[in-house]
């Protein structure tokens, strides 16, 4: 799994760096993201589906007609406290989304996108003198919506899907951990 980041991580890397050379337009922006569980990762057992929030950076790498490449990262955090219980899940993403703008110009108008990454988490339970966290990483597909009301502000929707296998208490239960966000983007 590790291996798998790495060559992630160095992908994107090449990516960014030879992307001057083909690419029309560069811009660098964040995002602050409001995030629902969904599936296993919403049950009563976990976050009995409390919001969550997060936040990221990405780059986008624009070419002509309306295709951009956007390496990203990505920080989400959930917290339920309830029956004398404590579940935090975190998630820490690493990746790259396609996006097409139906404009025909990147950072302007409406778009879709799909993107694959690698994440890494932390599953935290804690409660009535017992206490359990594992940290298990896998990879993550993911697609978007988003309209980009000027070229330095814009909204997006994004679904990404990951299946992770944290070991509590002795127990290896498979989480799958779909999550549906909703995000406010700034882009310089």
């Amino acid at each position: 799994m590790r291996y798998a980041s790495n060559l992630l991580l160095g992908l994107s890397l090449a990516a960014m760096a030879s992307a001057p050379l083909a690419a029309q337009e560069l811009s660098y922006g964040g995002q602050v993201t409001a995030s629902l569980p969904a599936g296993p990762l919403s049950s009563k057992d976990w976050l009995d589906g409390q919001l969550g929030g997060g936040a990221g950076v990405h780059m986008v790498i624009g070419f002509k007609g309306g295709h951009a490449i956007v390496p990203r990262f990505d920080y989400t955090y959930f917290k339920k406290s309830q029956d004398g219980w404590d579940r935090k899940v975190q998630l820490f993403q690493v990746g790259a989304d396609y996006n097409y703008f139906l404009s025909g110009k990147v950072n302007e108008g409406p778009y879709a996108g799909a993107g694959i990454g690698y994440g890494s988490s932390k599953f935290e339970r804690n409660g009535f003198g017992y206490s359990a966290n594992d940290t298990p990483d896998t990879a993550y597909v993911a697609a978007s919506a988003g309209w980009m009301f000027t070229r330095n502000l814009g909204a997006e929707v994004r679904y990404t899907w990951s299946k992770y296998k944290p070991e509590l208490y002795g127990q290896k239960p498979d989480i799958g951990s779909p999550t549906l966000n909703a995000s406010c983007i700034v882009r310089f």
